[in-house]
């Protein structure tokens, strides 16, 4: 039977996924999706309380030939723990024989996939000379977005940092700097919504109102809503001129439409936007958002590209099956 790649998320951050690779390897999946050619079911819920539940995704493609499924517990009151919010494993088999192939962490993985599936989507939707980016919500998230949103809108030059704690906005902000572009803190996030792109981040928490107002969007305005839109008055959403999600699919599935802030109908999905059946961004007053739950052939693709990774540098821990 051989044997089984562990790979630590230290050993997924070593390996230096780029972000160009990580989004073409989401574009390939999403391709296959388009085609009918990958094997994909929604994502199971487990719900606990307010902000605790646990999640299981699961998907199939031939080409590179895996399997995967996610095992995601999400736990709003770990921020006072100093734990992550959301923490998980994936699992990898080979898709002919379902021998298992890979465990590798999965919250590191996760926060890949998710950037990459809104630099994905913002290839479509976000205006090409847009130069400025602003996050609502400064957590691991929103440094994996700003370096795959970069990547792909390389005209990006300043950074506006709101987060409910101020301290992590001021991390991001110096982390921004580093990297060579202007920064700045801001205590309104209505400042950030003038932004040309918008990323919030907003983790689950009890008693949490939207407070984020749509109307307030510059005009060829971007919105990455990484965290299923829950900061955002869901009744000025269909004002905007698209809304996008990871998959048609899965966005209609009664049990993820109720946690998405606008329930659809969605203009166009990513299997759609990779295939061309759907326009995207088609003038440049157009404001956008994409609002996804997360889906697990995303989770697949990134994974795939990480084990090939690890196979050319021989990276992670062998266990015996």
């Amino acid at each position: 039977m051989g044997t089984l790649l562990y790979l630590s998320s230290e050993d997924i951050a070593g390996l230096d996924l780029k972000p160009r690779a990580a989004r073409e390897a989401i574009a390939r999946a999403f391709r296959l999706h388009a085609e009918g050619r990958a094997h994909v079911q929604p994502k199971l819920t487990v719900q606990v309380g307010p902000g605790h539940f646990f999640q299981s995704l699961c998907a199939a493609m031939p080409d590179p030939p895996f399997a995967a499924t996610k095992w995601v517990g999400v736990a709003a009151a770990n921020s006072a723990r100093g734990l992550p919010n959301v923490n998980g494993l994936i699992v990898v088999s080979d898709f002919t024989t379902g021998v298992p192939v890979a465990v590798l962490d999965g919250t590191s993985l996760t926060v890949l996939r998710t950037a990459a599936m809104s630099a994905l989507a913002a290839s479509y939707l976000a205006r090409p000379d847009s130069s400025t980016i602003g996050f609502i919500g400064c957590g691991a998230q929103a440094y994996g977005h700003l370096a795959s949103l970069r990547d792909v809108l390389p005209g990006l030059r300043t950074v506006v940092c709101n987060s409910r704690g101020r301290s992590s906005a001021e991390k991001l902000a110096v982390y921004a700097r580093e990297s060579g572009l202007g920064a700045k803190v801001v205590d309104s996030s209505d400042e950030v919504l003038a932004c040309d792109v918008v990323v919030s981040t907003v983790p689950a928490q009890p008693g949490l109102e939207p407070f984020l107002d749509a109307s307030l969007l510059r005009p060829g305005c971007f919105v990455a809503a990484v965290d299923l839109g829950r900061p955002w008055h869901g009744e000025g959403l269909r004002s905007l001129d698209i809304l996008a999600t990871d998959d048609h699919g899965q966005a209609a599935d009664p049990s993820n439409r109720a946690k998405l802030r606008y329930p659809g109908p969605f203009d166009a999905d990513l299997a759609s936007l990779v295939a061309r059946t759907a326009p995207g961004r088609t003038d440049e007053k157009q404001r956008a958002m994409f609002l996804f739950p997360g889906f697990a052939l995303g989770d697949l693709a990134i994974a795939a590209e990480v084990i090939a990774e690890a196979g050319r540098t021989g990276c992670g821990l062998r266990l015996p099956l």
